[in-house]
């Protein structure tokens, strides 16, 4: 579990990203508004749980977890004082039947990253934009198969989710989490906002700064 801050320049407010699966900080690059440090958190070979003794010092912290960055927040932003929690086309239970990705889907894309050893992600019609370039290098195939198979194996076994979400957005045409998944997780604990795009939320910059408050 790798931390990377875009900005630290001492701001009363934080905003944390948790990414997704194979993602970089060029996820998020563009996403960096002035008056708030910015972290990311991504590659999950580790889990390592946030502490307040590093980020318990910020007036606000806002969460923003994307995808498998939802399973991975609940494991380690338990101890944080949240002011937001935001789920971004996800749901804390990953590789699930009902609310989740099914388990064949995330085997076939193992397979295929072994095989090809190219970005999963370009089979997806929103590729251009699902992981932009920019200066954070991108890893190998078998890093990302590593990492997937962590995440695989863990979240089946973790604990209930317990943290309290605020919003949980869910994109329309989503092609790695099944929107029906979505809804039927978010929808009886009263969120689920829908929203026209595909399984990168990060393409639609409103959803984070507007959930931002002055």
């Amino acid at each position: 579990m790798q931390q990377y801050w875009l900005r630290k320049e001492g701001k009363q407010d934080l905003i944390l990203y948790m990414l997704g699966w194979a993602a970089t900080p060029n996820a998020i690059n563009h996403i960096c508004p002035a008056g708030y440090d910015v972290l990311a958190i991504c590659n999950y070979t580790a889990i390592t749980p946030l502490t307040t003794a590093v980020l318990g010092n910020y007036r606000r912290i806002y969460l923003f977890a994307w995808s498998f960055g939802i399973w991975v927040a609940e494991q380690t932003c338990q101890e944080l004082p949240l002011y937001k929690a935001i789920a971004l086309n996800g749901t804390p239970y990953p590789v699930d039947d009902r609310y989740g990705m099914r388990l064949r889907v995330v085997l076939r894309t193992m397979r295929n990253l072994a095989r090809s050893g190219t970005n999963a992600a370009a089979e997806h019609q929103d590729a251009s934009r699902y992981m932009p370039d920019g200066p954070y290098p991108d890893r190998d195939a078998f890093e990302k198969i590593a990492e997937l198979e962590n995440l695989a194996a863990w979240s089946k076994d973790s604990p209930a989710p317990t943290l309290a979400w605020d919003k949980a957005y869910i994109a329309d045409k989503d092609e790695i989490f099944p929107p029906a998944n979505m809804r039927a997780y978010w929808e009886p604990r009263g969120l689920g906002t829908s929203f026209s795009g595909y399984h990168y939320p990060f393409a639609h910059p409103e959803i984070v700064l507007n959930d931002l408050d002055d």
